[in-house]
């Protein structure tokens, strides 16, 4: 049970909304499904749908696979730079070269898969944390991504393909 506010204190409603993106006409192939968080329940909704309808479908597009920097893990970070360190060490350039070239690449990896340091796909000046930030203003109150989704028809399920399939058409004949 919440405590009322005190003399002096407000009380805040924070809102969630959940937006959808679908691509493919008729059934959809591809969705992007993303909740935003506002602080304040009297933010228009509409200018929320607007933006987090862009925001769907630039996950639908670019296909981020985190949030935030702070939400990729440890161990995905090491491995992305052992496998950019080893293909730096093919140019033959000083370790400090390689470092920074790791070091470069890192972050570009970073701008690829996290979400809000992604180029937005409507508008490539500016990342999707801008975008956020915009909004923020434009509606007068904190505006973030709670969670994200993508999802696409057929992800995940492995084709079984037998050495057989041959014989078996052939007796179905």
């Amino acid at each position: 049970m919440t405590e009322p506010p005190h003399h002096g204190e407000t009380a805040t409603t924070e809102v969630t909304v959940v937006i959808t993106f679908v691509l493919g006409a008729g059934l959809g192939r591809i969705a992007g499904i993303l909740t935003l968080e506002v602080e304040d329940d009297k933010v228009p909704v509409d200018a929320l749908q607007q933006v987090g309808s862009q925001l769907a479908m630039h996950i639908v597009a670019a296909k981020p696979l985190f949030l935030s920097k702070e939400l990729v893990s440890s161990e995905a970070i090491e491995s992305e730079r052992d496998i950019l360190k080893s293909q730096a060490e093919t140019t033959g350039k000083s370790q400090m070269a390689i470092e920074k070239m790791v070091e470069g690449r890192l972050r570009k990896y970073l701008e690829e898969v996290v979400l809000l340091e992604q180029k937005f796909v409507i508008n490539d000046s500016i990342n999707v944390k801008s975008v956020l930030n915009d909004l923020s203003k434009e509606v007068g109150s904190s505006v973030n991504i709670g969670k994200f989704y993508r999802m696409e028809v057929g992800e995940g399920i492995q084709r079984l393909e037998t050495s057989g399939a041959s014989e078996v058409m052939a007796q179905a004949a």
